[in-house]
């Protein structure tokens, strides 16, 4: 292995191979890619929940519901907020003729409202298995239902927009630096407060919930037939909880070094410093839209029944099942 700053002589001219090169280099094979590779991902892995939560056995279950139309905002989300990144060049000069302040503004909304109603929905699908460890008389339980499910979404697309309706506020087009912040301060602020910290103490939280409820139930049940009457809700508890671990760590991972930049973006720095910032940032950023890929991959490795589902879902397509229909 060579060391970053050892020199190399080419021509008998000496130069230092810089972490500059090294980061430039894995910037355009790989980082550049991610705003491509993370959407085509997220597209396989929206048809996989479209097939099979649509499958009789999961497609009246309230969980499901949220699941799939969060499912639903995460592809919206990779198309409208990540993949552009991929395309930025043709954007920019679409930009540079077209933004004006309406559009600098819906599109400062978009990309916060589509993330945090990704989020807000999983917060409702984790909310709906605590509810499931309740009593069937409790009035969060009623309020879960399968009934309620159009009014339940209809309040979280609500809780959504509040929590994101400061973007546009904040921030407007202007004539030759394009969309920027009115108060970068303030934004930033708001942002790490709601996106960062509350966010992902509200799905802690009520995994902290869900877990002891579910504990507490599991030491008064020994019955079988119990045992098996709960076994979809034990799988998705498990689904959930997996999925809000995940959620929450690359939230965490981009906030903190969002957090960073801002409070040390008037520091003294290198050349090198300052690319190894910009390269993070990047990294994170673009890890961040992981969020919206997770479901899929993690409940096929987390659940049993999503798995049995999508396999006997795919098992109607073979050629003797169509002889036999």
């Amino acid at each position: 292995m060579v060391s970053n700053n050892q020199t190399f002589s080419f021509n008998d001219i000496l130069y230092p191979k810089s972490i500059i090169d090294d980061l430039s280099v894995v910037q355009q094979r790989f980082i550049n890619k991610l705003p491509l590779i993370i959407p085509i991902l997220g597209l396989i892995g929206f048809i996989g929940n479209l097939f099979t939560f649509l499958q009789p056995t999961l497609r009246k279950n309230s969980f499901c519901i949220y699941t799939l139309l969060a499912s639903f905002i995460d592809i919206i989300s990779l198309g409208i907020n990540h993949l552009p990144n991929y395309l930025k060049t043709a954007v920019d000069n679409v930009e540079s003729t077209s933004l004006n302040s309406l559009t600098c503004k819906l599109r400062f909304f978009a990309l916060l409202f589509l993330p945090q109603l990704s989020l807000n929905l999983l917060i409702t699908s984790l909310i709906d298995r605590y509810a499931c460890t309740l009593s069937p008389t409790s009035r969060m339980a009623r309020l879960f239902q399968l009934k309620m499910v159009p009014l339940i979404v209809f309040i979280t697309i609500i809780i959504s927009c509040v929590m994101s309706l400061y973007s546009p506020l904040l921030t407007d087009f202007t004539l030759g630096f394009g969309c920027i912040s009115i108060n970068s301060t303030m934004n930033s602020v708001i942002y790490i407060l709601i996106h960062g910290i509350i966010t992902p103490l509200v799905m802690l939280i009520f995994v902290f919930l869900t877990y002891r409820r579910f504990s507490r139930s599991r030491q008064r049940v020994n019955a079988v037939i119990m045992r098996n009457q709960n076994r979809f809700r034990n799988q998705f508890i498990a689904m959930v909880f997996t999925q809000v671990f995940v959620s929450s760590f690359f939230v965490l991972q981009w906030i903190a070094m969002y957090w960073y930049y801002m409070t040390t973006v008037y520091n003294n720095r290198s050349a090198e410093e300052w690319t190894i910032i910009y390269f993070t940032m990047d990294l994170t950023s673009n890890l961040y839209y992981l969020i919206n890929v997770r479901s899929f991959y993690l409940s096929t490795l987390t659940s049993r029944i999503f798995r049995e589902t999508m396999i006997v879902g795919l098992m109607k397509f073979l050629p003797g099942n169509f002889h036999r229909e």
